[in-house]
């Protein structure tokens, strides 16, 4: 009895199993189990091929940051040395923008990646500081905190911070980034064999101390000049510096000093394109020895302050005035608004002897005039065109070469301080444009890195809070997952009465 029991289980069995719904139960059940893992093997190949190819990642944000700029990418693909780019802190912490409340620091990691991709022989790497104080202790100088990025080959390094990579624009206060022209040139600057300095002069009470200097100088780092700060009465000029810079000091210059200038500017000096630029401040006295080196170039500061009688010639009053670039220097360029804060006016000693030729740079509108302490309130001022900056320069031939010696003096020392070097005005673009014009450095592909810096606050896909609501949540989270569940279960339903 037992034995017919078992035969006859075993023969329902078999029949079951060569029925056509177990035949084509089994295949529904083998086609999902292989749908499924095609499904997981596709989602393992595109996230590794993600990792590998961050281009592949497709870039969502309204201002498109995630995505390397033309320029940025050229220099990217022709960097030929191994370059190293260091992201100082946790990987996490960029990924997840908790390095910063006010910035979106997984910027900087994204562009890194891309900038990895374009070429194999750019590096990337997260520097933990808690868990490798060793590296950190290499560049003590450095001070590398959460946040800073490192940019190295075996020439030199650079240092970029939170301001080199985010800005904010001081009259609508929005947040800016510039982290694809800040890594770009870094890059380019640590591979380029040789990069202009800028000794910029202090031990004098200059105005301009390095605090307030801080974005000028950050300018001129993109742009690729090494800025490096002297003391003139006990240090040296570096010899590779082709621009001096003296910022409004307070106490006169030695003769020792001044004779250190000339030397500079010397004719049969160095065979390279040479400048002191010295800018001027309405409070900052007399200094007849400094005031004596200025007008062997042709150039003299005058008393007073320019002010302007028109009320569309002013930025905030009557001292903060707008003003032109004149013709005669970077005429192809078109810079829409200068401005020149509590100026100095200038006056041409003459306009070429010799050896020397003085051009303009700035001016004022015909209604400028200059404001003196000994005016008194009712008199008419005298109005007139106020000459605002000037370039001095002295040509030195070697053959077919041709080498230029300048002095540039710019009446204004404030322009020069972060609230006009914003994009809101010309000021920022003018300046560099002088300094690769003075260092024969406006060929270069330096020029073409600071790309148009995007705000970080527009809503990253431009749709209504209800769409994205409904793409998010309704479509992949609930539809697709329910359509998928309710096809089978139809599918299923069909099948068991086959």
């Amino acid at each position: 009895m037992k034995n017919k029991q078992q035969n006859q289980s075993a023969g329902s069995v078999r029949k079951a199993l060569r029925s056509n719904k177990f035949k084509r139960g089994g295949l529904s059940t083998l086609m999902c189990v292989v749908f499924i893992a095609i499904v997981i093997v596709l989602n393992l190949v595109v996230s590794t091929l993600s990792q590998r190819f961050p281009s592949m990642n497709i870039d969502l944000t309204a201002q498109k940051i995630n995505t390397l700029s033309d320029q940025a990418l050229e220099i990217a693909k022709g960097i030929e040395e191994e370059t190293r780019i260091y992201l100082i802190g946790s990987e996490d912490a960029y990924r997840k923008d908790q390095i910063s409340s006010q910035v979106k620091y997984s910027q900087v990691a994204n562009l890194a990646d891309r900038l990895k991709e374009a070429n194999g022989k750019i590096k990337t790497q997260y520097i933990d500081p808690d868990k490798n104080p060793q590296f950190i202790s290499q560049y003590a100088s450095e001070s590398l905190t959460t946040g800073k990025v490192l940019v190295e080959t075996d020439k030199r390094y650079r240092v970029l911070t939170t301001n080199d990579f985010f800005g904010q624009d001081q009259q609508t206060y929005e947040i800016y980034s510039k982290v694809d022209s800040a890594l770009a040139a870094a890059l380019e600057a640590v591979n380029l064999d040789k990069v202009p300095v800028v000794a910029v002069v202090t031990g004098h009470g200059e105005l301009l101390g390095s605090d307030m200097r801080s974005s000028f100088d950050g300018l001129l780092e993109r742009e690729n000049f090494d800025v490096q700060e002297i003391e003139l009465l006990t240090g040296e000029i570096p010899e590779e510096a082709q621009v001096v810079l003296i910022t409004a000091p307070s106490t006169d210059y030695t003769d020792g000093e001044i004779e250190k200038l000339r030397t500079f500017l010397a004719s049969d000096g160095p065979l390279s394109d040479r400048t002191v630029m010295v800018t001027c401040d309405y409070a900052q006295g007399e200094l007849p020895k400094l005031a004596e080196f200025l007008e062997e170039w042709g150039v003299k500061a005058e008393q007073g302050l320019v002010a302007e009688t028109d009320s569309s010639q002013v930025l905030m009053d009557a001292t903060s005035i707008f003003a032109s670039s004149a013709e005669e220097v970077l005429e192809d360029n078109a810079y829409r608004v200068l401005v020149s804060p509590r100026t100095t006016p200038l006056s041409m000693v003459f306009s070429a002897n010799d050896e020397i030729g003085v051009q303009k740079l700035w001016v004022s509108s015909d209604s400028a005039y200059v404001f003196t302490d000994d005016m008194k309130e009712g008199d008419t001022p005298k109005t007139g065109e106020q000459l605002l900056a000037t370039l001095s320069s002295k040509i030195v031939q070697d053959g077919n070469d041709i080498y230029s010696k300048n002095v540039v003096m710019f009446g204004s020392t404030q322009m020069f301080v972060s609230s006009y070097l914003s994009n809101t005005f010309s000021n920022r673009q003018y300046l560099m444009d002088l300094f690769h014009y003075v260092t024969a450095t406006d060929d270069s592909s330096v020029t073409t890195v600071l790309t148009e810096e995007v705000t970080t606050t527009a809503v990253d896909i431009t749709a209504s809070a209800a769409t994205l609501n409904m793409l998010g949540l309704g479509v992949f989270t609930v539809g697709i997952p329910l359509a998928l569940l309710i096809a089978g279960i139809v599918v299923f339903l069909k099948r068991r009465h086959l």
